[in-house]
């Protein structure tokens, strides 16, 4: 079955919309099951006598939440029905607005791990409540319905789910959607995660009604009054007559606003329907319009991993996964405004370069496929085109250690492994208790903390200590390489659930045998921790945050450069802007890392890497007109090898060549197995093999690239 805001605003957000002249009391909510069923007949039923239409809102049932693996992103998703019905707007959604119709859209977990209750901060939440906004505005929608259900959240190394997530989403939904309605089907896990931090969901949803189809039992959602409420659930064609009449009586003597029907078919109704409205509008439900029947909408889904690279101040390249052999129309445009601008039309490329943007201007972009039938948008995340006052890899950050610093938001980087990186050039170190000079991380308390930083009351102050919180204890690894004043140094911290360990410069420094989960949760900051007295001191650059345990051969052989998307990359800063206060998310995840107290003395060409060390991390560099050509074509890459079973082999295939196939032979030249690779980091298991060596071929499906390998297997 399925299952510190100011009074006026609490005021504003709560006040019941006007949906039509003719708003019936209760207001009528109908659910329409679009896999099967014409969303039109929602708009065939009237009351006999009064001539009312008997539906104020209708939702379309159901888009889904999916979870995008590649880039770690929750992403709306639209089935070939529901498809069908929003790129035809005209033939199923106006119609019934001319009516006096609100059309919804409902939005239901898919089985992928993705859900209304783990995003893990506040710019993911955002990031989805920007996708959902721009399909209502694309589309005519007059809002969104929640639905948590069928998310199976933890799917795909997704979080559980937590206390802040839906309850940010709706704040960042509503402040996009002001005159919209969100509505909330009150079932599964958000059901009992409505409040956080002092914010209310019921501050930020117009109704929420009963999810237990046949039973009369009001939600719990404060501040949402009896007239914003339906306990009443009817499912049509399952909830008999009688028990419909039953709870139509308890709704009018009680007193509530709103009457949920849910799953109206392409049948006559007018029996069941006629059941609840004698009694609660003293009327019977006629047809007034003959039934539509529904042919199935043809299947063509919106691209995904979606992200945008090459940042130049008037230059961007928006970049997505193909969809088999289709072509794609991009628009773009900048945040603040309602017109889109056409990129690209039936392009066959995976990329396009935009020119010609507004320097330091936050701009949107959405993709659409085009089979026989043209996709949904899917939108990307939002993204800042730089200030261009820096060319690439030429600037850096320097903090005060006093009242400069940057926060990224609260992340969740709650988990079994973890890794933090960048660069780091102190300029001088804490010479009072205790000692501390904080470069990255969370703390919230000794149970809920994960940071890197330098000294303790205990150690030097110019030694880099990790601090993990497992098992409600701060863990703590001291390195035992002390550092110097205005040297760059590239320092990392990885855990992967047994060990601890400190890099300097990609070597091996300290390690410590632990066990046990992190527990991290809270606003994660750059240079300060919970005190402006352990600020630090110094530049830093190229901070990375990895939910995973990085290997010493990637942390070595990419000290200066990542190559995005990246598996399990939660986090990246450049700190190329060269000005402004705030320094972009290469990740693609949106993580914008706000800064305190800087202006444009903080911003330097002290950088840790040459243009020369850049390029052979990651093999490319660039003309002055921003075309791409290779420098020394970059090569996939094996680790670890020789390989020891049963460790998954991680074959990494550069951004630039999209996609490949990996052909796998013994050495007397027999394919043992092909494979279809993206970009990033893939893993491969070769448990089923037995010991010896292997040829490993690579073939780029540009064709730029043939490349052959040995894999030891041992």
């Amino acid at each position: 079955m399925k299952k510190a805001i100011t009074l006026m605003i609490v005021m504003i957000i709560n006040a019941i919309p006007v949906l039509n002249a003719q708003q019936l009391n209760p207001t009528g909510i109908c659910y329409v099951e679009v896999n099967n069923n014409n969303l039109l007949n929602a708009g065939s039923y009237k009351l006999q006598t009064s001539g009312k239409y008997l539906f104020n809102v209708v939702n379309i049932f159901a888009a889904n939440i999916n979870y995008d693996s590649s880039r770690s992103r929750p992403y709306l998703y639209c089935n070939n029905n529901v498809t069908k019905v929003l790129t035809n707007a005209d033939t199923y959604i106006k119609p019934l607005q001319a009516k006096g119709m609100k059309v919804v859209l409902t939005i239901l977990g898919n089985h992928q791990g993705a859900g209304l209750c783990n995003f893990p901060t506040r710019e993911a939440a955002r990031d989805f409540a920007q996708q959902l906004a721009h399909t209502v505005n694309t589309y005519g929608l007059d809002g969104i319905d929640f639905d948590d259900e069928y998310s199976d959240y933890g799917q795909n190394g997704t979080g559980q789910p937590n206390a802040s997530s839906f309850v940010m989403l709706v704040q960042e939904l509503k402040a996009l959607l002001p005159d919209k309605l969100i509505t909330f089907y009150y079932f599964g896990p958000a059901a009992s995660r409505l409040s956080w931090n002092g914010l209310r969901v019921g501050d930020y949803i117009n109704y929420s009604w009963n999810a237990m189809y046949g039973t009369f039992s009001a939600p719990n959602v404060p501040p949402l009054t009896n007239a914003q409420i339906s306990p009443a659930a009817v499912w049509m064609g399952n909830t008999s007559s009688s028990t419909t009449t039953s709870l139509a009586t308890q709704t009018k003597n009680g007193g509530y606003g709103v009457f949920m029907w849910y799953d109206l078919h392409g049948t006559n109704e007018t029996s069941q329907l006629s059941a609840g409205t004698q009694t609660l509008y003293g009327e019977q439900t006629v047809l007034s319009t003959p039934l539509q029947s529904w042919t199935q909408g043809a299947n063509c889904d919106a691209p995904i991993g979606l992200f945008t690279g090459n940042l130049t101040g008037t230059g961007a390249r928006l970049n997505w996964s193909a969809v088999g052999a289709n072509t794609y129309d991009v628009d773009y445009k900048p945040a603040a405004s309602t017109v889109w601008t056409n990129a690209v039309t039936a392009t066959t490329a995976t990329s396009v370069t935009l020119s010609g943007l507004a320097a330091n201007t936050e701009y949107d972009w959405r993709i659409r496929t085009n089979c026989s039938v043209k996709s949904t948008y899917i939108f990307a995340p939002r993204f800042n085109s730089g200030s261009g006052a820096a060319s690439p890899g030429s600037a850096s950050l320097s903090l005060d250690g006093s009242t400069e610093s940057g926060t990224a938001g609260n992340l969740n980087l709650s988990g079994s492994a973890l890794s933090f990186e960048g660069w780091i050039k102190p300029s001088s170190f804490k010479s009072a208790s205790p000692y501390i000079s904080s470069l990255m991380g969370t703390e919230v308390g000794d149970s809920n903390s994960a940071l890197l930083r330098l000294g303790d009351a205990n150690i030097a102050n110019n030694k880099l200590q990790f601090v993990l919180s497992i098992n409600n204890v701060q863990q703590k690894l001291t390195a035992a390489t002390a550092l110097t004043a205005n040297t760059w140094y590239h320092v990392a911290a990885t855990y992967d659930g047994s060990t601890m360990k400190i890099y300097i410069n990609g070597v091996l420094d300290a390690s410590k045998s632990q066990t046990g989960p992190v527990n991290s949760s809270g606003a994660f900051n750059v240079g300060y921790s919970y005190s402006t007295s352990r600020n630090f001191n110094g530049k830093i650059d190229e901070v990375r945050i990895w939910k995973k345990a990085l290997t010493q051969t990637e942390i070595s052989q990419n000290m200066c450069n990542v190559t995005a998307p990246a598996t399990s990359l939660a986090a990246y800063w450049k700190f190329n802007e060269g000005s402004g206060a705030t320094v972009q998310d290469n990740s693609g995840n949106g993580v914008t890392l706000t800064l305190t107290g800087v202006d444009a003395s903080n911003w330097g060409t002290d950088i840790p890497c040459t243009t020369a060390q850049q390029l052979s991390s990651t093999a490319r560099t660039r003309k002055a007109a921003g075309l791409e050509e290779t420098a020394a074509q970059e090569q996939i890459k094996l680790y670890p090898n020789p390989l020891s079973i049963p460790s998954p082999l991680i074959i990494s295939v550069p951004e630039e060549y999209s996609k490949g196939k990996l052909t796998v032979y013994n050495f007397n030249g027999t394919v043992l197995e092909t494979k279809t690779l993206n970009p990033g980091n893939n893993p491969y298991d070769f448990s089923g093999l037995k010991m010896g060596n292997y040829i490993i071929q690579f073939e780029s499906q540009n064709g730029n690239l043939k490349q052959t390998e040995k894999l030891i297997v041992k």
